[in-house]
């Protein structure tokens, strides 16, 4: 897991949501497999972010036994392991690592627990267009990683079929230090919607340095920006402008009841029990108080739907957890789980 640096962020909050199912688990015997519950042993190591760390620490996991894994967040750091764990026969559930490209290789030891990035945007755009049909001209930016190609890209196909126009399509650095002088040629071409297809710490600094240009449009998507306390708090009153695509916040109303509502099977603590554990969790970790945020939820989804597999096969063997997942359906305070047994992603999950 990346802990340091530039996924540091979303790391520790992916951490703090699995160790809190983890947590919940154990209070309570462990995880039913087979006829005995069993208590989680979760191992995990810091990649610092480097994809040929993930890459060895996956492969050294693997060799000494370890056959269940979650993913390092990241769709670069998913991209660089899903070769390993598929070679190995291992099984590997994804948050936080929805490149298209990781699902659609043909991987039948990769589980997602989302929507791909392809589609990360739509809803958001749909929110906006429904609010204002004036906007007619669209900027899009994005870090030059890997979500962030596949998100932009994505976005522009599906504006472009709502028959707007893209007047700006620019990558930027995956290290930017100043986006000056991209912004003022976003600028020039006076936009009606701007969006950017960042992670936490360049959305932070895109939204800032569009504030300090004094650079208007009509609404921002600025992704991994509005959805991060860390953004909200450095930008101030900057944040009130903007939105930010979501696989989870605090206001979901997922709960037992409507999974019965639903004739489907609740798994896992509820919404209020998972807050409890993560608030305990994450300040072990980093010694500080903070809300849940999207990444919270989606490492514990992931920890979630890999206890669900153990506990309906009754099996720790990856090849009857994936079968029992490919026919199950279940609730937990995630959402919806659903997998499409063609590309391993979640069908029932959509992004708002």
């Amino acid at each position: 897991m990346p802990l340091s640096g530039r996924y540091s962020y979303e790391g520790n909050h992916y951490l703090a949501g699995v160790l809190a199912i983890v947590n919940w688990f154990n209070e309570r015997g462990g995880v039913n497999c087979g006829n005995k519950k069993a208590k989680i042993q979760l191992i995990y190591r810091d990649v610092e972010s480097k994809s040929e760390l993930a890459t060895a620490y996956t492969e050294s996991l693997i060799q000494n036994g370890v056959k269940l894994l979650l993913n390092p967040y990241g769709s670069d750091l998913t991209l660089a392991v899903a070769p390993i764990v598929e070679k190995y026969g291992a099984i590997m559930v994804a948050a936080g690592a929805v490149s298209d490209r990781i699902y659609n290789q043909g991987f039948k030891s990769i589980i997602g627990v989302s929507t791909p990035a392809s589609l990360y945007f739509k809803s958001s755009l749909d929110a906006i267009l429904s609010q204002d049909k004036s906007i007619k001209k669209i900027a899009i930016l994005y870090r030059d990683a890997e979500f962030n190609r596949v998100a932009a890209e994505g976005i522009r196909k599906y504006a472009e079929s709502l028959g707007l126009e893209i007047v700006a399509y620019e990558v930027y650095p995956s290290y930017p230090k100043d986006l000056t002088p991209i912004l003022l040629k976003v600028a020039q071409v006076k936009p009606d919607l701007i969006i950017g297809a960042s992670h936490v710490a360049d959305g932070q600094l895109l939204a800032s340095q569009i504030a300090s240009l004094n650079i208007s449009a009509k609404a921002f998507i600025i992704s991994g920006t509005a959805t991060a306390v860390q953004s909200i708090s450095a930008l101030g009153k900057y944040a009130e402008c903007l939105l930010s695509p979501s696989n989870w916040e605090l206001g979901v109303k997922y709960s037992p009841s409507v999974a019965i509502q639903k004739g489907i099977e609740w798994f896992g603590p509820t919404k209020e029990e998972f807050i409890k554990y993560f608030n305990e969790t994450y300040f072990k970790l980093v010694r500080k108080f903070e809300p849940p945020t999207l990444y919270s939820a989606w490492g514990a989804e992931a920890l979630l739907v890999l206890l669900y597999g153990i506990s309906k096969s009754g099996s720790t063997d990856p090849a009857q957890i994936r079968a029992t997942l490919s026919k199950a359906h279940f609730m937990t305070f995630f959402g919806e789980f659903k997998m499409d047994n063609a590309t391993g992603l979640n069908a029932a999950h959509q992004m708002k």
